[in-house]
């Protein structure tokens, strides 16, 4: 099939997976730890399995393949990095729900220009289960959920930087599709945020939020509730108000939510990077934010540019930090 090679990209650990037992049913003695990362360790298994599928890749991409010691440097410093943040992921508590495995999938089902149920069954028939699939797809929800939380705090855009972008040329072709962009909606919403920590797992957010959804249900005051249980110093003050957004201005699991709930209602309870949220809609609108929307597009632009210098930055110290042990 045409899409053979990007299902292949999107199953790296599957893969991997799929590769070990093989191995093992040869009988090659790879269980035995390479590396000591804080709490957790890397067995010479996966180190060997992640350098047989870069491998694969850069073949496949018609490049030369460096030498095996510089390979193995590599893969093993990814590793490394990626279990420092998994273990820090487990220690807030982030979990991921099978609303976001299913997106996700459905996402990258889409890239490859599939149904999911069609790209599943494309991957059983290659031989990667869903169950490793799905596997490899929750470590890197993760991880990212891991990344966003942390690096885009680090991130600051002054309106000066705006300005600056905008009067470059890629502002001004910016600008011109902005003047010629149609109104778009505003939502006016509120939220309650409940954090996960040491001392409270996702189970017990969602419960909590569940209460407080069927409180305001019930005649609460959805604006008492946020200024009492809210974790989002932002907004708690005012009762949970953030007032008029437009697309973009959330994270994409919030904005999705937010676009499906109906004025007066209140969402389930649902999860991001920075936690868990109810949401209630208060009222939409159409508007012409032309200028505002040019702003807050430079702005994503300049974010994303600069999430993509500071994270290198932000793995560099998170790696120096952590206590390593190599053993090969």
């Amino acid at each position: 099939m045409t899409n053979t090679r990007k299902i292949l990209a999107a199953c790296t650990l599957a893969l991997g997976l799929l590769t070990s037992s093989l191995l093992h049913a040869q009988g090659q003695p790879l269980d035995k730890v390479v590396a000591v990362v804080d709490d957790d360790v890397i067995m010479a298994s996966e180190l060997s399995l992640q350098m047989q599928m870069l491998a694969g890749q850069i073949r496949q991409s018609g490049q030369e393949l460096p030498p095996a010691e510089f390979l193995q440097r590599q893969v093993l410093e990814k590793l490394i990095v990626e279990s420092l943040q998994l273990q820090m992921a487990e220690r807030a508590g982030i979990k991921v729900s099978d609303e976001q495995m299913d997106q996700a999938i459905a996402t990258i089902a889409a890239q490859n220009r599939m149904e999911p149920k069609a790209f599943l069954r494309e991957l059983e028939q290659q031989g990667f289960p869903m169950g490793m699939f799905r596997e490899n797809v929750r470590r890197q929800i993760i991880i990212q959920q891991v990344q966003q939380g942390i690096v885009a705090k680090r991130i600051d855009i002054s309106e000066q930087d705006v300005e600056n972008f905008l009067k470059s040329e890629e502002g001004r072709m910016l600008a011109t599709r902005a003047a010629q962009a149609e109104p778009v909606e505003q939502i006016h919403a509120r939220h309650i945020l409940v954090e996960t920590s040491a001392i409270r797992n996702d189970e017990e957010a969602r419960a909590l939020l569940q209460k407080l959804r069927a409180a305001v249900l019930k005649g609460g005051d959805f604006a008492a509730l946020a200024k009492k249980y809210s974790d989002d110093p932002g907004s708690a003050l005012k009762g949970g108000d953030l007032g008029w957004s437009m697309p973009g201005q959330t994270v994409p699991e919030f904005e999705q939510v937010m676009a499906k709930t109906e004025p007066g209602t209140v969402s389930e309870p649902f999860r991001t990077q920075y936690g868990w949220h109810i949401v209630q809609v208060l009222e939409r609108r159409q508007q012409d934010m032309s200028e505002e929307l040019l702003k807050r597009q430079a702005q994503i632009i300049l974010r994303k540019r600069q999430f993509q210098d500071e994270l290198p930055r932000w793995l560099k110290e998170l790696r120096d930090k952590a206590y390593v042990q190599i053993k090969i």
